[in-house]
This record gives structure tokens, sequence and C-alpha cells, in this order.
């Protein structure tokens, strides 16, 4: 006969979910609970895996009653540190049985043997499907290349996450950290098997899958001043717009933002990955174009450009950049004249991370007082243009003032989006989600799910460049890893070369 062994924690949790339900009196407390994550009277996708929290008040015992309009109730014992997490086939069953309608919760708190009844909250279930895994970056807040750092794949669905590519090979030995960093991945929206991202220092490159083969490419060619940086895949076609940065760092005593990430030199090339070949979009002497993103149609190239070079300035707050866009031919492989979409420099401002849904109906970006790198400023905000009016406005609905609310993706069906903040410390990027209705208007942000709702407190990380997926990472660590032990593949360039060096953009050691 076996038998099964619990710790004293293990045994304790154990039974504070088979404790009894709803207690048999109570008195009504009057208060709003108080909860982390906030799941507090929000919208939840159809698919969304459960949402637990833990009871920040407080208290001896906890129980949560979800009754939906239609099925049966769900009461949940509080465990442990009066974590209340929620059965997932029991969760999914209801989600799926109350798509448009609400879901109310009871929260009832016992404290010095007293049971108290918190003002109820709900939450409402959107049709509308978020795409299933979420893609980011992992990296300690320390503004430097060095430390454990990788990208991973998390299933919304269920709240499992996968390493898709990590250094840890390279910190074997705790006292020394290499430079090797992971960073900048996306995939291609409408294929997604096709992904890339870099593995930056020694032996590193760039890391494409493409067509169900891994490949490390080298894409600096021809005359450009830096290697590829920023990336943006086209819908459908075999191109990957790429910024080219020499970008620097300001850290500050004084200021409120301690760190300021910034680009010396920044312009547009296009890798066409058939050809292994690079070819400049915009290379300009004295304006700074970065963060490419295609048009859902693949017809124009969105970016922000900025005409204050430090060179000019010297001082990192007069970089202010305005959003543009460029079309392309794709027949001819073909750039036509750069179109001004939003001019945030004439306020003073500056614009940033241009994201057209996919349906073509908004412009998702981030504002700030100056600068393109906004993940650590304190003053970012998002903004949203109707493309149909050409209204902007302040995402005031799910901004926090005084935080950085910054880098942020479209799902598939232009229904939700995330976005990463850091409202709840002020140092660490959590990514958030908010649904977008058909009037355009966004409900309240909520967290990222996790099984174990104190994970994101726990986690001496950042949450950096979240990006949706609609399907998982065909390869594992191992493929990137041979990969990344093979020979380069180096890109040819096809524009031609300025001779003329200038110290600037477009400088050549072409003599």
């Amino acid at each position: 006969m076996k038998v099964k062994l619990y710790t004293v924690a293990g045994l304790f949790s154990l039974l504070a979910s088979c404790s009894s339900g709803v207690p048999g009196s109570f008195t009504e407390n009057g208060r709003d609970v108080c909860i982390y994550p906030d799941y507090t009277n929000c919208v939840v996708p159809v698919n969304i895996a459960p949402l637990n929290f833990f009871v920040k008040d407080t208290a001896d015992a906890a129980v949560l009653t979800i009754t939906p309009e239609e099925g049966s109730a769900l009461t949940i014992s509080a465990s442990g540190k009066n974590d209340v997490i929620i059965p997932e086939k029991a969760w999914k069953t209801m989600l799926a049985a109350n798509v448009g309608k609400t879901l109310k919760y009871d929260l009832y708190v016992k404290k010095g043997g007293n049971w108290l009844h918190y003002k109820p909250f709900t939450n409402t279930v959107s049709a509308d499907s978020i795409d299933p895994y979420l893609t980011y970056r992992l990296i300690e807040p320390s503004y430097m290349g060095t430390g454990e750092i990788g990208v991973y794949q998390y299933d919304l669905e269920n709240n499992a996450e996968k390493v898709i590519l990590d250094n840890h090979r390279c910190h074997k030995n705790p006292a020394i950290r290499g430079q090797k960093c992971v960073n900048c991945h996306t995939s291609q929206r409408n294929h997604p098997e096709n992904k890339m991202f870099y593995y930056r220092g020694p032996n590193g490159g760039l890391l494409l899958t493409y067509n169900g083969k891994v490949q490390k490419i080298n894409t600096r060619a021809g005359d450009m001043f830096a290697g590829t940086v920023y990336p943006a895949w086209h819908p459908t076609l075999p191109f990957i717009a790429f910024s080219s940065n020499v970008i620097k760092q300001s850290f500050n005593t004084f200021e409120i933002n301690k760190i300021e990430p910034y680009d010396l030199y920044s312009d547009l090339v296009l890798y066409n990955i058939e050809k292994n070949e690079i070819t400049a979009v915009l290379k300009t002497r004295n304006s700074q174009e970065t963060n490419p993103n295609w048009a859902p149609d693949g017809k124009y190239l969105y970016y922000n450009s900025s005409d204050s070079t430090l060179a000019v300035v010297g001082n990192i707050k007069h970089l202010r950049y305005n959003l543009f866009r460029i079309p392309f031919n794709a027949d001819s492989i073909s750039w036509g004249k750069p179109e001004l979409v939003y001019d945030a420099a004439s306020k003073m401002r500056s614009a940033t991370y241009p994201r057209v849904s996919p349906n073509g109906r908004y412009l998702l970006f981030t504002e700030a007082d100056y600068g393109t790198s906004t993940q650590t400023n304190k003053s970012a905000d998002l903004y949203m243009m109707d493309l149909n009016t050409k209204e902007v406005r302040n995402l005031e609905e799910i901004n926090c003032k005084g935080e950085s609310d910054s880098y942020h993706d479209w799902t598939s069906n232009s229904k939700w989006f995330v976005f990463s903040s850091r409202r709840y410390d002020g140092n660490y990027s959590r990514p958030y989600f908010a649904h977008v209705n058909p009037d355009g208007k966004v409900s309240k942000a909520i967290m990222l799910p996790h099984a174990d709702p104190h994970h994101d407190i726990n986690l001496l990380k950042c949450y950096n460049v979240p990006e949706f997926s609609k399907t998982p990472v065909v390869f594992n660590p191992s493929d990137f890893q041979s990969a990344l032990d093979s020979p380069e593949l180096k890109a040819t360039y096809g524009s031609p070369i300025d001779t003329t060096a200038d110290g600037i953009s477009g400088a050549s050691t072409v003599k």
C-alpha cells in the first residue's frame, strides 16, 4: 500500500482548501477588497487561465464565492498565505458558459474569530479571446548586459512558462558574469513559426528560424555604422525591417529617471531573408530613425524619427521623436516618400513604438517628455490614434501617472493589447492586458496571471518586450544552441556605399 506524505505546509494547504464553504454568519465590512493582483471589476478573455490572487489584508482565513449568471456558484477556501487558487477546469467551464455575462465575487475574511464580508466585485467575460502565447525577455533591472537573461514563452491558457533560450550556460560559475545578452525577439504575425532574436556577445548573432531551419546571421554589412537592433517582420513576405542603432546610456544622480538609454545615431535597413541581403531604407545624416513596425497589409513601414541629434543639441532631454510612415512597394522592393503621422515634437513631447492594430483601425504608441527608449521613463504613457478620424487621445483609463507605461503589442484579432508597466513598485516592469471594444473604449488593465499569485512579487526580474503569438515556439533551446555553435552566415549588402565618412549616419570605412 502506497502512503502519500505531506509536508506541514502542504497539509495546511490541503486542509484549508477542503474546509467548509461560505460562513453561516458574518458582518458586512462595507470596504472594497484588497487583493493582489487587482482583478476587480475588469473584462477578462474567455480563454484566460484562472485569475488567482491573494488577500492582502491580515486575516486568519478567507473564502471566495464566484457566482455566474449561468451555472453553479464556485466556492474556494484560501490556502497558505490566504491564496485564492481557482480550479482550472471549473474556471474554464464557467467562462465558456458566461460569454458576455458577468461573474460576481464575494470575499469573506476571518479576523479574530469573526467573519467579515467585503463589498462584492464583478468581472465581465468577453467573447474576444486573447492570443494563447506571450513571449518576453526576463532581465535584471541592473542596466547591464550581464546576469542571467533569457527569452521565454508563456501559455496564457494554463499559466505554463517555457524557456526559448537563456544564457544560463554562461553562468555556471556565479562569480563570472559573462557578456551574453538575449534580446530583441519578434515573430512574423501571419507565420508565427518564423521567429528571430539576438544572442549578443562572443560567438553570438541574430538567431533566425525560417522555413523550419535555425540559422545564425551577421546582419551588419556594407557601410552600416552599427549592427541591426530593433526588428519588424513583414506580415507575409520574407523581409525584416531593422533599425541600426548606436545606443548609449546615461546614469543620473538627481533626476527622477535614473537610467536613460538613448541613440547617438540610427537608420533603417531591410533584410531580405531569401537573398540574405541588407539594403538601406532611410540613410540620413541629421535624423534618427528607429523602432520600425509594419502596417498589417505590409504597404507601409511605421517608425519614429528625431531631427535632434546629440551632435547638435548635446542634451538627451532635447531628443524628441515624431511618428512617420514610408510606403513600401513589394513588387519592386522600393520605398516612397516618408509621411508625418503624428507631430509630438511641436508639443515638446516625444512619440515612439508605433503599433498598428491588425484590423488597421488604431495606432497605439508611447508618448513621453523626451527620448525613444521609454521603458524606464516615468513620463511615458500610452496613446492611441484612430486611423479613420486621426483623433489621438491619452489612454488615461489605463495609464499610471508617474510610472512608465510603455512597450505594447496587439493580439491578432485587434481586441486586446499587452503593455509593460512599472506601476506596482516603480522598479520592475510587468505585463498588463487591456480590452478594446468596438467604440475604442479600453477596459481596466489586468496583470499577467500566474498559478502562484506571489510569483511576480518574488521575481527579481523585469518583463521586457512582451509580444503575442497564436502558436508555440517550434524549436527548443538545444536547436538554438546548435546554431550558436555553428559558423555565422554573413549578410551581403545591396545598397550603394557612401565613401564620405562623416562620423554620423551613413559613415563608411571605405577609402
